[in-house]
């Protein structure tokens, strides 16, 4: 969005069409900031829902891998976009299972994982603590190695981060 220059002279409607001006510049950026804010959040869905498609949830010993079922999208709210990723598998996907993939028990290779509570071998059992652990599925023991965390939801706002500026240049020019 260029520079906006608004001149006018002292007479009482000249100040009238300059505050009209005014105001419709503000309508513009205000319109503009929104449409930002959607291309942001959709470019960040997006990015999300590649890097759920195809990420290990289960890396099972016997039956090969069970790729995540992820839904991503973006609910807008009053003028704020909630990307949300929904799905069981997307915990998994996001903050990795066991310390066959993701390192040492109570640590977590993603940057948010201790600080949110999602630490390896810290869910439900323990059972992440283990290089192999079992689950029971349709009557049958399933053994896996667990889940490497892909971090499609962090990588994602990681990546957008650094095109803010080059998407910002496109909405305001």
């Amino acid at each position: 969005m260029a520079k906006k220059v608004i001149k006018f002279g002292l007479s009482e409607r000249e100040i009238d069409r300059a505050l009209k001006e005014l105001e419709q510049y503000k309508q513009d950026l205000i319109r503009k900031t929104e449409i930002l804010r959607e291309r942001i959040a959709e470019r960040i869905a997006d990015q999300s829902r590649s890097g759920f498609a195809g990420a290990i949830v289960d890396d099972l010993l016997k039956g090969g891998q069970r790729t995540a079922e992820v839904n991503v999208s973006v609910e807008v709210r009053d003028n704020i976009s909630v990307i949300i990723a929904s799905g069981e598998d997307a915990i998994w996907a996001e903050f990795g299972a066991g310390v066959y993939h993701n390192g040492s028990v109570g640590s977590s290779p993603h940057p948010k994982g201790a600080e949110l509570g999602f630490t390896i071998g810290g869910y439900g059992k323990g059972m992440g603590k283990k290089e192999t652990w079992g689950f029971y599925e349709d009557g049958e023991l399933r053994l896996t190695h667990g889940a490497p965390a892909v971090m499609p939801m962090y990588n994602a706002v990681k990546t957008v981060c650094t095109e803010i500026a080059d998407i910002a240049r496109e909405v305001f020019k």
